[in-house]
């Protein structure tokens, strides 16, 4: 039980650092005098969708008992 959350956790911090990297690459798609490697914003962009795919994957289950 213990590991299942220490991975949720990880992956929640992944996804968190790689989402905030390409939300930092996305204007510079857009201004031409600037050279944005479409390698990087491809690879932040699987590497946010695999952690977040992780992160639903080892969630904690809820609790019902009140």
């Amino acid at each position: 039980m213990m590991k299942k959350t220490w991975m949720f956790v990880i992956s929640l911090l992944g996804m968190a650092i790689s989402a905030s990297g390409l939300i930092l690459l996305i204007p510079s798609l857009f201004r031409s005098d600037e050279q944005t490697s479409i390698w990087a914003l491809g690879v932040l962009t699987c590497l946010a969708v695999v952690f977040a795919v992780g992160a639903l994957y080892w969630r904690p289950s809820r609790s019902t008992s009140e």
